[in-house]
């Protein structure tokens, strides 16, 4: 290409990429190296590795480097390099008209390129086109549609579209024209494109403090990537992503059954604009369905919009994309949440602070919350990292009075009283204990802003309180988990053990009942049944005073099967507070004091004689009068709901595992995207770049980083590509080796067709890396094998039978003495410790006490990979604490 060549697609020149952020793998914990400074890095066969000149600095000589990859090198073996790199995009000649045009503006792919292939540019391809000397291809590229379906993605996709239908009907209807004439978004796909089956460990703090007061070391999870495309001109974008954690049945409390909604990101190019909302609004609603279908009973969110910089998921947004504002987020989750509970998805909207540390944690599903063990802890989320401060700051305030005062009381200690309470069938219990420092520090840090920490009740608090407390729960069924139908939640019934089995199992096993006495020391037993006054009772608007709607209508007449006498008062008997359910209680309560107000303190009185006759007589005619017309559409709706006797499920998931691996978290899509330059800012790259994700995840054995050539910026996907022994980055292509080591073609730009003449270059078959890849397949049976012949070789005492056993004693042997890195040729080194790279992963020995050799120093190397995904959780969590405790914005 020749120096001022424009795209004839385009009409531009040079296009520059944003340039790739690089983060110190150094003792600063991931830090950004700025841009133009001086950094030191692994050389040309690791270049995932970055030290900053600080951290340089503080590495040793004598102690070997261990890389990410699993090979070692030393201090001196560094490369000092200049983060100065402008990324420019790759060009692609017609092999027709000569010209040239830019890869992403011919949506050209060259990971798809052949040795002996030749190219059309667009215009000639209609040219010939358009005599037949073209023709289309037989299989066209495959889109978004293509991509597998499943049960999720299914029922998601189905509600989207309900949804749309209704606003274009709405549409409609403000325009006054007809449906053919209302703009519609059309081309939409949803598809998971990640289910991957993980393990969230606990920080080291958080399980070192509360580990012997039953905090889990790790909690397996479903990690999820769900992806909205829509095809604009033709072509898919992706215009939504959501990473979401599904903990099911079997994850330790207090995790189990709840999902937790971690990221979301868009790019705007949704069309039309108008339907955006309404869309990912019911992305998210049509999740939460599907989730309470599963079984899970609560959704998690933080309301947190990106820190300036940072990306969620995509890389590059346009211009034009501002990124909202705190109150903004809050109030866009908040709508998405009341539609859900206008349609019945979500039956309570809360606070994590008002379930968690309003009136000291009672108010809680887990009973209590005192300590910190109590909280839902899912990755990414605020509480992990705020916990770890926190606890480091309470531990060195306990290490400083320890050593002052030996001899006072700790505040932990103080703590851990409480005042006596007393009812006629519990004579006394401690009550109001109080919250440990780590969770009282916790919520006065959440206090101003805890409307940006949401909870979605997807399921009744009795449920929840139920699964926390480890029940049984696989004979609940829909029926009684339906506020409008429970009888397990509801006021009402003689023997409140055959309505709520697990309240009355709970009284038999000694558990506290003074709530439930306290209860009915304060209802008055002297007020009668409420009338039914509507229908709308019967559907769940005011049904706190309904015992069973049922047994009032249970003749064909739709009369009430009891007469003026039958209609007592309510007894002390007829009454069983609700466990742990809604607070429909409270209000019942709050109405029996209000009523108390007017009446006067001596209207309350033991008996029922003292109600006038006159009244109930009144409240029963005003039902008896009712026409059936009047109710049968609730009595329908309520039957309806009454015969749901399915049991609700056990939260596991019917669709296969994918694994795919630029997807397995949103930290690795995002260094997927930044390595390749693939950036969401224009259009014509969001086109470009969704296409290469598709050819991805339709071919996942196609290699996903290809190096580009220094000089002509095109892809070297065949034929041999040259690379610099001197520079971390630097490749060339065959047709410009060597006019540019010769420099051939220095007058035409001296700066893009010149290299330093004392580098040396390495041949390599660039076509060979994917044969390579073509056999993962095969290899990864033997990779397991391998694996669990470490595992035991490691543990083993030398007394099995297994011939392989001593073979693989030796090698861990020669690991160790080895004078010989992997990067000068030991092959032996090499594979053992790729192998170790593999266990490392999924290892979970804590204490530096795995039996493996060298997993505890490849964990380390991992544990600053996800440092680079901390970071950011801890900038947005620490942009949150600054705004909030500067007090800008206020309760």
């Amino acid at each position: 290409m020749e120096n001022g060549d424009i795209c004839t697609l385009c009409n531009d020149q040079r296009r520059l990429f944003e340039p790739t952020a690089l983060y110190c793998n150094g003792a600063c914990g991931m830090q950004k190296i700025r841009r133009n400074s001086y950094y030191y890095t692994a050389g040309p066969k690791s270049n995932s590795n970055q030290w900053c000149v600080n951290c340089y600095g503080l590495l040793k000589e004598d102690e070997p480097i261990l890389l990410d990859d699993g090979a070692e090198l030393r201090k001196h073996e560094l490369q000092k390099l200049k983060n100065d790199a402008n990324p420019e995009e790759a060009w692609v000649q017609c092999d027709t008209c000569d010209s040239w045009v830019h890869q992403i503006c011919a949506l050209f792919n060259g990971r798809k390129n052949k040795s002996s292939a030749s190219y059309l540019c667009p215009k000639c391809h209609l040219k010939k086109l358009g005599v037949g000397e073209v023709k289309l291809p037989d299989q066209p590229m495959k889109a978004a549609k293509d991509l597998p379906h499943c049960k999720m993605s299914m029922a998601i996709e189905k509600g989207l579209q309900k949804r749309l239908n209704t606003a274009y009907e709405q549409r409609t209807q403000e325009l006054g024209v007809s449906m053919q004439l209302v703009e519609k978004a059309d081309g939409l796909t949803v598809r998971v494109i990640s289910n991957m089956e993980k393990k969230h460990i606990v920080r080291d703090e958080m399980y070192k403090r509360y580990s012997k007061s039953g905090c889990p070391s790790e909690f397996p999870v479903r990690s999820k990537c769900i992806a909205l495309f829509q095809k604009i001109h033709g072509v898919d974008v992706i215009i939504f992503g959501m990473y979401v954690f599904e903990y099911d049945q079997d994850c330790p409390a207090p995790n189990r059954r709840r999902v937790y909604i971690s990221y979301l990101d868009s790019a705007q190019y949704f069309q039309p604009k108008c339907y955006r909302t309404v869309a990912y609004h019911a992305m998210l609603v049509e999740y939460l369905r599907y989730v309470k279908d599963r079984g899970f009973h609560t959704a998690h969110i933080w309301s947190c919009p990106p820190t300036p910089g940072d990306d969620y998921i995509f890389h590059c947004h346009p211009s034009r994309q501002l990124i909202p504002r705190d109150d903004m987020l809050r109030d866009w989750y908040h709508e998405m949440l009341e539609k859900a509970k206008s349609e019945g998805v979500v039956q309570e909207i809360r606070t994590l602070h008002d379930e968690y540390f309003k009136n000291n944690g009672t108010e809680s599903t887990t009973g209590k919350a005192t300590d910190p063990t109590c909280l839902p802890y899912f990755e990414g989320d605020y509480m992990p990292g705020e916990l770890e401060n926190i606890i480091k700051e309470v531990n060195l305030e306990e290490e400083a009075k320890n050593k002052g005062r030996d001899d006072m009381p700790s505040l932990a200690s103080s703590n851990k009283g409480g005042s006596k309470k007393g009812t006629r069938s519990n004579p006394g219990e401690l009550v109001n204990v109080a919250q440990d420092k780590v969770m009282l520090r916790l919520g006065l840090a959440m206090t101003n802003m805890k409307d940006n920490f949401m909870i979605a009740r997807l399921r009744s608090r009795a449920f929840a309180s139920a699964v926390e407390r480890g029940e049984d729960v696989s004979k609940w069924t829909e029926q009684d988990d339906d506020p409008a139908t429970s009888k397990r939640m509801r006021f009402g019934g003689k023997n409140s053990g055959m309505l709520f089995p697990t309240m009355q199992s709970a009284t038999e096993a000694g558990h506290d009942s003074s709530a439930l006495e306290d209860q009915k020391d304060n209802i008055d037993h002297t007020r009668p049944l409420p009338a039914i006054t509507n229908g709308s009772d019967l559907a769940g608007g005011n049904d706190e005073d309904i015992d069973d709607p049922m047994s009032t209508f249970n003749d064909e007449s739709g009369r009430s099967s009891k007469t003026d006498d039958d209609l007592d008062p309510i007894s002390m008997h007829d009454l069983e507070p609700e466990p742990l359910g809604d607070h429909d209680g409270e209000e019942e309560l709050a109405a029996v004091k209000q009523e108390d107000k007017h009446t006067g303190p001596g209207a309350r009185t033991e008996g029922a004689d003292s109600i006038p006759k006159e009244a109930v007589k009144q409240k029963s005619e005003s039902t008896s009068k009712r026409g059936f017309d009047d109710i049968e559409p609730a009595i329908a709706r309520f039957a309806a709901a009454n015969s749901n006797s399915a049991p609700i499920a056990d939260t596991a998931d019917e669709d296969e595992p994918q694994e795919i691996e630029m997807f397995e978290s949103r930290q690795q899509f995002l260094n997927y995207c930044q390595t390749n330059h693939f950036q969401f800012d224009e259009l014509r790259r969001a086109k470009h770049t969704t296409m290469m994700v598709l050819f991805q995840l339709h071919n996942p054995n196609a290699p996903k980083f290809i190096p580009q050539c220094g000089a002509c910026y095109r892809e070297i996907s065949h034929g041999t590509r040259y690379h610099c022994n001197n520079c971390t980055n630097y490749d060339l292509c065959e047709d410009c080796y060597e006019p540019v080591i010769t420099r051939k073609w220095a007058d035409r730009d001296a700066t893009k067709y010149t290299h330093a003449s004392n580098h040396t270059f390495a041949s390599i078959d660039a076509e060979a890396d994917v044969d390579v890849q073509k056999n993962s397949e095969e290899r990864s049976r033997a990779i397991k094998a391998h694996l669990e012949l470490l595992a035991h070789a490691a543990s083993c005492d030398g007394s099995c039978s297994l011939n392989n056993c001593p073979r693989m004693k030796k090698l861990f042997e020669h690991v160790r003495t080895c004078k010989v890195t992997p990067k000068k040729g030991c092959k032996i080194c090499s594979r053992i410790l790729t192998l170790l790279t593999v266990h490392a992963r999924m290892c979970s020995v804590r204490n530096g006490n795995c039996p493996l050799p060298y997993c505890d120093r490849i964990r380390e190397k991992m544990h600053r990979r996800r440092q680079q995904q901390q970071q950011m959780d801890d900038r947005r969590r620490q942009a949150q604490n600054h705004l909030y405790r500067d007090g800008s914005q206020q309760e």
